[in-house]
């Protein structure tokens, strides 16, 4: 980039339909901090004045002048920046903040290059008054937060002029490694100027890209500045597919009494983006985008909204906690258009999934989107209610709630079950009940590789927001690995735990291709040794081992859901019976290769249904 595209200028755009922006919203520019290929002679820069802003500029930016490195004395018409000990000049915007016709100046201050990073004070927003004496030091108006302790971090430094009478600016940091903050300002331009709004935004590690860009257009026209926050997601990077980019408003009215919001906001944003899912899902040619579309929206209310669960953003104006957004009809309309999606692709275990999910708070739940899911489901997977429910005597061999094993129930291809037990397997008649002891080995529940030197641990939410997670640990070694799965966490509670929160986790097969697995309620194909994982549209079919959820032949295999187990195969449907309630209390639950047995255990009992 040229140091003549890094000079302050004046920008408007709209953002397309899809962001939910009007006309107060930015163009889409990703913000670029300095770097030294901008580098330039050090020492005093040429003069430069103040540049007023139209009263109805509205959403225009007036940008800020990037300094090279070691700068420290810049002249802005009568004034001139002089940067305390320590610290070097960054950032400068000339404005006349009294309209006395004299340059008054907001800069960014950095640290020297010559300092230590132990001892570097953090980046600051400076006002320098045109009205002072010379070498007068400036006002320190704000402060980055403290950057994390041993990280490898970027600094992110911006300063705009975004209305007529205020001032933006970004100082903090990107960590790759490490979760890092950035503060967002906004300064009244006014004879004392101070900080009218001010606003964390945490960056876990490997979370999507954050922009906030912020608009100082007077929406209530009571000739103050409002603040209106451009919060923009962006498409995201691995363990997840590229999504869009999207934008919401959280919207601030700027009044004599102090800060009010916007309750409209970002509701109506989150609306245009549900309609947009609503349509889509609606063509069978665009189907395939709506999951990821629903995907990146509600990432985007979690980053915003304290219902979300994992706020991004930490602090409200006035110091309180995340932004309270409420409960969200278009959260509702966009899960349940991610259903009809997925029912068009003939995906029966996402659609269930994602009809789980789709009405959970802080979604509404409304009686006609009900009826509609229900009508949906019928269409992938219709309810079948078994002909009969048989309790076996066979001691079973109790699996561990979520952590993925090797099951104690496995078909054979002649329709009989096995069941393994502490020390023996027995031989079951489904039909019949009669019970025998087989001349088969118990299987071991554990899930290894097939060189026997990885095991699959867990799966689980680390409780950052960002993605679910699963451990696999060599045996040979005791090394621990941790794959980050395409998987975002529910929106809700937020969840606790020295560990996160367990996922269910269901192993079908691990072969040289990799371990095929039903975690959250997605299809995965996890490849530890490359920390890779992808969700699957349909199984690979692989030889299942005893235990597995699969049949004998590889080609259905059965998960307990909310209401009922889905037997996902060619044809896929949601068995019932009153003995199999509640659901999610079964476990290694299996079905037979003509689909008319579904065996589970059940609180140390084996059931086995007959359809």
């Amino acid at each position: 980039m040229s140091k003549g595209a890094l000079k302050k200028g004046v920008v408007i755009a709209a953002l397309a339909a899809l962001t939910g922006c009007g006309r107060s919203c930015k163009n889409d520019r990703p913000y670029v901090p300095y770097t030294v290929d901008d580098a330039a002679p050090s020492g005093v820069t040429p003069a430069a004045s103040a540049q007023p802003l139209p009263a109805d500029a509205g959403s225009a930016i007036e940008f800020s002048t990037v300094l090279p490195p070691a700068t420290i004395t810049f002249n802005a018409g009568n004034v001139t920046l002089r940067a305390p000990a320590g610290r070097e000049l960054a950032l400068v915007l000339v404005v006349d903040v009294d309209e006395d016709g004299k340059s008054d100046a907001l800069a960014v201050l950095r640290p020297s290059a010559d300092v230590k990073a132990g001892d570097a004070p953090p980046s600051e927003l400076a006002f320098y008054s045109g009205a002072s004496a010379p070498d007068t030091p400036p006002t320190i108006l704000a402060s980055a937060p403290p950057l994390p302790i041993g990280a490898s971090c970027t600094p992110v430094l911006r300063l705009e002029r975004v209305g007529p009478k205020s001032a933006a600016a970004e100082l903090g940091a990107a960590c790759p490694t490490a979760s890092a903050q950035r503060g967002i300002f906004v300064v009244r331009l006014s004879q004392n100027p101070g900080v009218a709004f001010d606003m964390l935004v945490r960056d876990p590690v490997s979370a999507p890209k954050l922009a906030i860009d912020v608009d100082g257009a007077d929406r209530d026209h009571d000739g103050i500045d409002d603040v209106t926050l451009l919060v923009t997601i962006d498409g995201g990077g691995p363990p997840f597919e590229p999504g869009p980019k999207l934008t919401a408003k959280v919207a601030f009215f700027d009044r004599s009494a102090g800060l009010s919001r916007d309750p409209g906001e970002p509701e109506a944003s989150l609306k245009a983006i549900a309609a947009q899912a609503t349509a889509r899902a609606q063509r069978s040619k665009d189907a395939a985008s709506v999951p990821v579309l629903v995907q990146q929206m509600r990432a985007l209310y979690r980053a915003i909204c304290d219902e979300g669960g994992a706020p991004r953003f930490v602090k409200a104006p006035g110091g309180g906690g995340a932004v309270a957004c409420g409960t969200s009809k278009p959260l509702e309309d966009a899960g349940v258009a991610e259903v009809r999606a997925y029912v068009a692709l003939g995906n029966a275990l996402a659609a269930v999934t994602a009809a789980e999910v789709a009405q959970l708070p802080p979604a509404t739940k409304t009686a006609a989107k009900t009826t509609e899911l229900s009508q949906l489901l019928e269409q992938i997977a219709p309810v079948s209610q078994a002909t009969s429910v048989r309790t076996l005597t066979a001691t079973v061999a109790k699996t561990r709630a979520a952590h993925p094993a090797w099951g104690p129930l496995a078909f054979e291809a002649s329709g009989k079950l096995l069941v393994r037990g502490g020390t023996n397997v027995v031989r079951v008649d489904p039909e019949s009940g009669e019970e025998t002891i087989a001349d088969v080995a118990p299987w071991p529940s554990q899930v290894l590789s097939p060189d026997g030197k990885s095991r699959w641990l867990e799966a689980y939410h680390a409780c950052e927001g960002v993605a679910l997670r699963t451990t696999f640990v060599n045996d040979t070694d005791g090394d621990l690995k941790d794959v980050l799965l395409p998987i975002a966490p529910v929106l809700g509670a937020r969840c606790s735990g020295a560990r996160g929160e367990a996922a269910v986790a269901v192993p079908l097969a691990w072969t040289s291709r990799g371990l095929e697995a039903v975690v959250a309620g997605e299809l995965l194909l996890i490849r530890p040794e490359s920390a890779r994982a992808t969700i699957l549209a349909s199984t690979l079919d692989e030889p299942p081992p005893l235990g597995s959820a699969r049949s004998p032949n590889g080609k259905m295999f059965a998960v307990p859901v909310r209401d009922s187990v889905l037997v996902r195969g060619a044809r896929s449907w949601r068995a019932r019976a009153p003995e199999l309630e509640p659901y999610t209390a079964l476990r290694g639950c299996t079905v037979s290769d003509d689909g008319t047995h579904l065996a589970c255990e059940s609180r140390g009992k084996v059931l086995v249904a007959t359809f």
